[in-house]
């Protein structure tokens, strides 16, 4: 574990493998860094550079008092601050998983030059979120409250079930210390948010759409959805069978295997 100064925030990331191509991972809605902990593993066995991110609020990073500092475009502004203060100068592949696929999004649209491929991981369609009735709205909040007790912890191991036992012992905690902030911030109605569909439909960097088709927390439909928005010349998916929302820790090696098939294709072309 290190830490970057990220603008106004010190982000906690994890560093494994060297080599020339870089992933950058950026984790979902409660989630830490340590999700990725066993794909970085595999990636670091086959010659790969991986660094995951907190982001902010998240594991031992920093967090802010406002709601909307939570909000996906606020990480992109995070991610960008972490790339500038490490130095990575060069491209980058970039995967972004659950929530974790809209902020990659919003980092994307405004820095496409320093991403060599973009993989969206059980994200969605990425749409801004639609307003909500005030029932709707009581009801989300009371879920907030109710936080962390209100964790259904064999399901959450068996969607952690591909990480060591020390792994998910330090992540169960991340999940413990999950402020209201962050929860509210990042499910937020944020006015002025941009729209990613735009984004999406004009996407020129190359882009991997994966994900379970038996996720129960985002529809394996809309994940379909958001990949049939971009562009057919750039576009390649990949679905795992009877898998949930976190292929990224419940089957890590096959997920770095696809990871690798995709990166490899991408710069097979590119020596052509």
């Amino acid at each position: 574990m290190a830490f970057v100064q990220a603008g106004p925030v010190k982000l906690e990331y994890f560093e494994q493998g060297a080599g020339p191509r870089t992933w950058l991972l950026i984790h979902g809605f409660r989630s830490s860094a340590l999700i990725w902990d066993a794909m970085q593993s595999h990636l670091a066995a086959t010659g790969d550079r991986t660094i995951a991110l907190s982001m902010r609020g998240a594991g031992g990073s920093d967090g802010t008092p406002n709601d909307e500092d939570y909000a996906p475009p606020s990480f992109a502004r995070d991610i960008h601050a972490a790339v500038e203060a490490l130095g990575l100068a060069d491209r980058f592949y970039l995967v972004g998983h659950s929530l974790g696929a809209t902020t990659v999004g919003h980092y994307t649209r405004e820095h496409p030059d320093r991403v060599s491929g973009l993989v969206f991981m059980s994200g969605g369609i990425m749409r801004p979120r639609q307003s909500r009735t005030e029932a709707e709205r009581a009801e989300w909040l009371a879920q907030i409250d109710a936080y962390p007790g209100n964790i259904d912890r064999p399901y959450w191991e068996r969607e952690h079930v591909g990480l060591s036992q020390e792994i998910r012992d330090r992540l169960w905690l991340d999940w413990q210390h999950v402020s209201k902030q962050r929860q509210r911030g990042a499910r937020a109605e944020v006015p002025g948010a941009p729209d990613l569909e735009p984004t999406l439909r004009a996407m020129q960097v190359p882009t991997l759409v994966m994900f379970g088709d038996d996720d129960h927390t985002v529809s394996p439909g809309l994940s379909a959805e958001g990949y049939l928005m971009l562009p057919s010349d750039i576009r390649h998916l990949h679905v795992f069978h009877g898998i949930d929302h976190s292929p990224n820790s419940v089957i890590p090696l096959e997920t770095a295997e696809v990871l690798g098939r995709f990166a490899h294709h991408l710069e097979g072309l590119a020596r052509k």
